[in-house]
């Protein structure tokens, strides 16, 4: 495979540069290490037990709690607690809290680590593919990717800042010498903590990495995308998987049709997701699949493919089922395809489009044009709308003829989508509530040969927007938290200088 023969080449080039292999298991190490530190963060942080929201809730408890009994300790503390400890409730309070504090440093911590290692993993890539002579820098995608790296440590680093001075004011409180002032430091922790948690609950981190092959997709959105698409399945997949994944799989590929010369590797890529979809819908059984899959390479290949460590049928599946939850309106458009649920013929031009449901930021628009005449077609194609950005979207459109002649099913399904015309436009949603959008399509004269009008009910996720509530309404809370201490001062001082 190509990853493998890569590897393999590079692990020879590190062996050469260092004769005792000190480079090559420095990186077999660091993989290892990736691999704990990722298990780590999805048992405690990103999942499982979510402890950076689980333990910032409980701190806020302890330090409340600091607060409401720092005058005078409860008759069950003070009767039978206290003389064992010999501390009082509040300063008890205080120091838990603060073990609390340190432990949700370690997570912040292991989120560091785990950024660190992804870059690393992502700069060892990319360093790969420059000595052979590839430049991922300039691949579609990554500059988005070292965005989500930046903003990332931003929000680390400002989560890691705020838990320091929170640790700071509670040892400042747990001062003997600073005694008086123990619960302002407290109030003051308290509603930092509580900003901190705000903000965390309005932009939360999403969880990604490079360790696994699609780590990245559910956190990559595609800047851009083709307007036509030519190979509809395999420009789709190509937009939304991300630059470090589409260049592994370019490299494997590139050995496969190395090896086999008269492989025509689009053909075959666009034929692959065709037949895995129909597969996931039940339309096809695995083995049909294979034996399809056999008129373009044979079994030995289909295995390699298949079977691939890090590549094979589960980066596939998974690369192919993002695509169809993040683009819905062409897995549609082709599901009705395959069904013969036209709904809109006018003489020999079979046409349909569909748009997302609910319109939340960017949302896709699909036409699917077909020329089912022997002359070639001029066309134009209208998108018009006062709802979403653009307004007005035109597309000159030569439909050919299409030539299908396959009588089985399957094979009859591909031609027909190869020979269609796709069009894909991305909409931003410039108002919210009830949208329409108006879709024409016009011969050269102007005249209208078919058309629809689509209402999609636009607006925010209700999740986010309850999130961001709620964070919100903490953020506005802790400032008001931390405002009473100065309001007690003033308080305090007002009648003195009276």
């Amino acid at each position: 495979m190509e990853e493998e023969s890569t590897d393999q080449g590079n692990t020879s080039e590190l062996i050469q540069n260092h004769p005792d292999g000190s480079e090559l298991g420095r990186t077999e190490r660091e993989k290892n290490l990736h691999q704990i530190v990722l298990r780590l963060e999805r048992l405690f942080i990103t999942g499982g037990l979510r402890m950076d929201f689980l333990t910032p809730a409980v701190l806020l408890l302890v330090l409340g709690s600091s607060v409401a009994y720092a005058e005078s300790s409860p008759s069950w503390w003070s009767d039978e607690l206290q003389s064992q400890t010999g501390l009082d409730l509040s300063v008890f309070l205080l120091l838990l809290s603060g073990f609390i504090i340190i432990a949700n440093l370690f997570l912040i911590l292991i989120l560091f680590v785990s950024l660190r290692l992804n870059i690393s993993m992502f700069n060892e890539h990319e360093r790969k593919l420059f000595q052979q002579g590839m430049a991922m820098n300039n691949s579609h995608g990554y500059a988005e990717v070292r965005r989500i790296f930046d903003v990332t440590r931003r929000i680390l680093r400002g989560r890691m800042t705020v838990l320091a001075s929170s640790l700071l004011l509670v040892v400042l409180s747990l001062n003997p010498f600073l005694n008086e002032f123990q619960a302002a430091f407290t109030i003051i922790a308290l509603s930092t903590i509580l900003a901190s948690l705000g903000l965390q609950v309005t932009a939360p981190l999403v969880s990604f990495n490079t360790l696994e092959p699609w780590g990245l997709l559910d956190t990559y959105q595609p800047a851009v995308h083709k307007t036509l698409l030519s190979d509809p399945f395999l420009d789709l997949v190509r937009a939304h998987a991300d630059p470090l994944l589409h260049s592994r799989m370019s490299l494997h590929l590139r050995d496969i049709s190395a090896r086999l010369p008269s492989l025509d590797m689009i053909t075959f890529q666009e034929n692959l997701l065709h037949l895995l979809h129909l597969r996931a819908q039940t339309a096809i059984d695995d083995a049909e699949m294979r034996k399809r899959l056999l008129h373009y390479i044979d079994g030995e290949t289909i295995d390699e493919l298949f079977n691939h460590d890090e590549l094979g049928e589960t980066t596939w599946v998974r690369l192919l089922s993002h695509s169809a939850a993040s683009c819905s309106p062409f897995f549609r458009l082709y599901d009705r395809m395959r069904r013969q649920q036209v709904g809109n013929t006018f003489g020999d031009v079979w046409f349909d489009v569909d748009i997302e449901n609910l319109a939340r930021g960017r949302t896709n628009l699909m036409a699917m044009i077909l020329n089912r005449g022997k002359e070639p077609m001029d066309l134009i194609l209208r998108v018009q709308t006062p709802d979403f950005r653009p307004r007005e979207g035109i597309y000159r459109l030569t439909i050919p003829p299409s030539k299908i002649s396959s009588k089985d099913n399957v094979d009859r399904q591909i031609e027909i989508l190869g020979e269609s015309t796709i069009v894909w436009q991305s909409l931003i949603p410039s108002v919210f509530g009830e949208a329409t959008v108006s879709i024409r399509l016009e011969d050269t004269n102007g005249s209208l040969v078919n058309g629809r009008v689509l209402n999609v009910q636009s607006r925010a996720d209700l999740t986010t927007r309850f999130r961001r509530g709620v964070g919100s309404g903490m953020i506005v809370t802790a400032i008001f938290t931390a405002m009473i201490p100065a309001i007690s001062a003033i308080s305090a001082i007002l009648p003195l200088l009276s």
